[in-house]
């Protein structure tokens, strides 16, 4: 068939038209997409894929101080803001958004909505205290049922990488020290390769946040990259930005019986 010049322009300029829609689109939209899912996600309640966790969720343990505290989803109260630990999760966050020292964050999150599309798109959960007790510094009371950090699984990656599992953990400041982060990274691989994940990858965590990096280190993640220059955060020498490093776990690896807990019987 033969195609006159002036056809050709036509549909070039309809072509180009149409890129230009598109991009304009996608501009507009980039708040909203899923591109990378470490950041972007829909709100939820953070439980996605609940019945591969019925064998180990909730799961409880005791802290340094002898305090028995329990791994659990996220329990939303629509009628009681005190008893929503939705707020209670949005509030962690925040404050350690203000902090600057370990999250790649400047603003608060404004909205409950705002933070279940980021902390509650997939599969989340809390550590909630089941016994009273005094915080890191023996100054302050907790009480049963308070949220003293809570953490996040979820797709580092879209489509033919989401086997790729990230995380993104938080202890509440006035309980550091008290054996909450490890109690949650434990909890992480086991959950996280009970979902099916085929490894983990950390995208940043910083040189500077010598605990976090002596914890993973010790939980057996692998620093697999060195991101130099990375992070303007608090705390730091004016005009220095910090270095952050990669972890990578293989999940496939992680022995059956991890955290003492045989296989879960369940159909996907």
């Amino acid at each position: 068939m033969h195609v006159t010049s002036t056809a050709k322009s036509t549909a070039a300029a309809v072509a180009a038209r149409i890129g230009e829609l598109n991009y304009v689109s996608a501009s507009n939209n980039a708040s909203h997409r899923t591109f990378t899912t470490a950041y972007q996600g829909t709100p939820s309640d953070g439980k996605h894929n609940q019945h591969l966790l019925t064998h180990l969720i909730p799961y409880q343990s005791s802290l340094k101080d002898g305090r028995r505290v329990e791994v659990d989803f996220f329990r939303h109260s629509p009628t009681d803001i005190e008893d929503d630990e939705w707020f209670a999760g949005m509030a962690l966050m925040n404050l350690v958004i203000r902090e600057g020292r370990s999250w790649p964050f400047e603003e608060d999150f404004g909205s409950v909505e705002a933070w279940r599309g980021y902390f509650l798109s997939h599969t989340a959960f809390v550590v909630r205290a089941l016994d009273n007790g005094m915080d890191a510094a023996g100054r302050n009371s907790s009480t049963h049922g308070e949220v003293l950090g809570c953490f996040y699984i979820k797709p580092n990656f879209p489509g033919r990488c989401s086997h790729v599992c990230n995380g993104g953990f938080i202890t509440a400041p006035r309980f550091r020290g008290l054996g909450i982060g490890r109690l949650m990274g434990n909890v992480f691989l086991r959950a996280a390769k009970d979902m099916g994940y085929k490894s983990s990858y950390f995208n940043l965590v910083f040189e500077s946040n010598v605990g976090s990096v002596k914890l993973w280190e010790s939980l057996g993640f692998e620093r697999v990259a060195t991101l130099e220059n990375a992070a303007r955060l608090e705390g730091l020498d004016d005009g220095k930005l910090d270095t952050a490093f990669g972890y990578r776990y293989d999940l496939e690896k992680l022995p059956e019986d991890y955290l003492g807990i045989g296989n879960a019987s369940h159909t996907d």
